[in-house]
């Protein structure tokens, strides 16, 4: 069974679609009987070069053209290199040639693959072979189609051959990408560029194809079937014949078979950037992604819009707006009074950078929820609001933490600490009360008023003034790790040094980086270990190491046991014990004077 692109493939120069001007020249050159020897067809994909370079190998061939006048084949070879006195013209598709050309089965006729025959060989064997007569046409045509994809070998040897072929043989080179032939062969050719057809074009080739297949397909269906084939005659027609089965096509069925939103969709999604709704306009970005839309294809659709609005804020209301509805063009217009220009072009510059971007992505919308976030930056107050929150919960939580820890300290409402022996507020204490400044500015001291080693999310910040040990009796002074988890961490503490023992016995190396290391929180089920250099932290971060450290640590304690381990900011010093087991070994006599140094910083 024939695919429809093919069954209506153009057999003649009025059936190209969008290349009237292309067209219109060949023909005349047919007519006059003065035409090349070469030529280059180049432009978009399923444009027509290909076709029309058949049409044109059917013109010159043609049994019904030129023959009363061109006499036998020797007149031919004897005239005046490519002036020939004959009227030529549309092809009859009548004739055998025609009807042989059309079928791929014309001997004098023969295309020429050139991603798969691309090397200097090929060429060789091209250039001894037109020497030869044709054997039933007047001319010898060769259509060389994805010229570009030639090695430089191959248009090097076919240099010459171009200049001065044998006056039978006429070169056709198709292509998509002119900017990769050599300077040297586009000189020598005649070059036709095919331009992407028009929507309106494009609309008449699917009424025509859907009535002659008996198949009713709405206006806007087929509008957004030519919208979609972007000026592609071939595109255009595969997606029709993907929906020739149903009886009726409507836009929906279009929709869904192109993988692309409409204009619902666009419209909405410019809405949301027009309102700095960052939130909805990353959520439709996730929905077409959900859906499995054309990512690529919908960005380029945006930027076009774009256009749209900035073509109505510069004033142009002309042949811009002829592929819009009415109430399209008035929706545009409401849109258009939501922006200004600079933020337009900024916008367009965006996607347009996205949309170039996609191919590069695993996950292709994220150049698009980049660019939405490029242009409408996140709220500071909002962000200001969720960081206050998040500190504010950490105070409290370490106060809570340290209320336990020491009878001594009361927390009251205002969440001001009540020492017996010191009625001094501390810095958590005096920040609170300074509202909102000073609980941003709570990332910048620690209690002595300095810099602090880490922020106030961390479970790191749980170190307290050594000055606050001495307000918690003498059990607190006994203890040197009594923090906001006291009481769990001081456990850990007491089984550090039988922890270790048993670790050694297992691998002797995994105690080295242990003593590189201290634990600076645990709430009863994992257990965070603060490490100083990144290549401890990945060593003992393995899946082996890890779940050895967590089995043994649940021996000792009786309970399940998750081993964290985090990476010490820069510039924060080790304690010496750490040092220390940076260069030399340490005996097992040492471990429990180690261990109480560890924890004690």
């Amino acid at each position: 069974m024939t695919v429809l692109y093919r069954a209506y493939r153009p057999q003649k120069f009025s059936d190209l679609v969008g290349q009237e001007a292309v067209a219109l020249t060949i023909l005349s050159q047919l007519e006059s009987g003065k035409f090349s020897h070469a030529y280059l067809f180049y432009g978009p994909k399923g444009t027509g070069k290909t076709s029309t370079a058949r049409i044109l190998a059917k013109a010159v061939n043609c049994e019904g053209l030129g023959s009363s006048k061109l006499g036998s084949r020797r007149k031919i070879l004897n005239a005046k290199p490519y002036t020939l006195n004959a009227n030529f013209g549309e092809p009859c598709n009548k004739c055998a040639a025609c009807l042989a050309i059309a079928k791929g089965s014309y001997l004098d006729v023969l295309e020429i693959d050139a991603a798969s025959n691309r090397g200097i060989d090929e060429v060789r064997d091209l250039r001894e072979k037109i020497k030869l007569s044709p054997i039933n046409g007047r001319f010898k045509i060769y259509i060389i189609d994805e010229a570009h994809m030639l090695t430089t070998e191959a248009f090097n040897a076919l240099l010459k051959t171009l200049e001065e072929p044998p006056a039978h043989v006429i070169f056709i080179l198709c292509t998509t990408e002119v900017g990769k032939l050599p300077a040297t062969i586009v000189s020598r050719l005649q070059k036709f560029h095919f331009v992407r057809a028009g929507k309106k074009d494009l609309v008449k080739v699917i009424e025509k194809i859907a009535k002659s297949e008996n198949i009713k397909i709405e206006i806007d269906a087929a509008a957004a079937i030519a919208e979609f084939a972007d000026g592609s005659y071939r595109d255009a027609i595969s997606i029709f014949d993907q929906l020739s089965t149903q009886t009726m096509i409507n836009t929906s069925d279009v929709f869904r078979v192109s993988r692309v939103g409409g204009w619902n969709q666009l419209s909405t999604f410019v809405e949301h950037l027009a309102k700095k709704d960052l939130k909805e306009a990353i959520l439709t970005i996730e929905k077409i992604s959900n859906d499995g839309l054309d990512i690529s294809y919908f960005a380029k659709q945006i930027v076009l819009l774009v256009e749209k609005l900035l073509f109505i804020k510069i004033g142009i209301l002309n042949n811009a707006f002829e592929d819009y509805s009415r109430e399209q063009v008035q929706e545009l217009q409401i849109l258009s009074e939501k922006f200004n220009i600079l933020s337009l072009q900024n916008l367009m510059k965006l996607f347009l950078i996205a949309e170039s971007e996609v191919k590069l992505y695993p996950l292709p919308q994220i150049p698009l929820v980049l660019a939405v976030c490029k242009y409408i930056p996140p709220n500071e107050e909002d962000i200001a609001k969720v960081y206050n929150k998040k500190v504010h919960g950490q105070i409290e939580n370490d106060m809570q933490g340290d209320a336990a820890a020491s009878p001594n300290i009361e927390i009251g409402t205002d969440h001001k600490q009540k020492r017996q022996t010191n009625p001094k507020r501390s810095p958590i204490a005096t920040s609170l009360k300074g509202g909102k400044k000073n609980l941003l500015s709570l990332k910048k001291i620690d209690s002595h008023g300095h810099s602090p080693r880490s922020s106030l999310s961390s479970p790191r910040q749980t170190w307290h003034d050594k000055s606050d040990l001495s307000l918690r009796g003498d059990k607190a002074k006994a203890s040197p790790t009594a923090r906001s988890h006291g009481p769990r961490l001081l456990e850990i503490e007491k089984n550090w040094e039988k922890f270790l023992g048993k670790v050694k016995s297992n691998n002797v190396h995994v105690v080295a980086l242990l003593r590189s290391s201290r634990p600076i929180d645990f709430d009863g089920v994992n257990l965070t270990m603060e490490v100083f250099y990144r290549f401890h932290k990945e060593k003992l971060e393995e899946p082996k190491i890890i779940r050895m450290l967590d089995n043994i640590m649940q021996e000792i304690i009786s309970n399940p046991i998750k081993f964290k381990f985090v990476l010490a900011l820069r510039g924060k010093t080790p304690p010496q014990a750490v040092k220390a087991s940076n260069v030399m070994d340490i005996d097992t006599q040492d471990m429990a004077k180690m261990a109480q140094e560890i924890f004690s910083k």
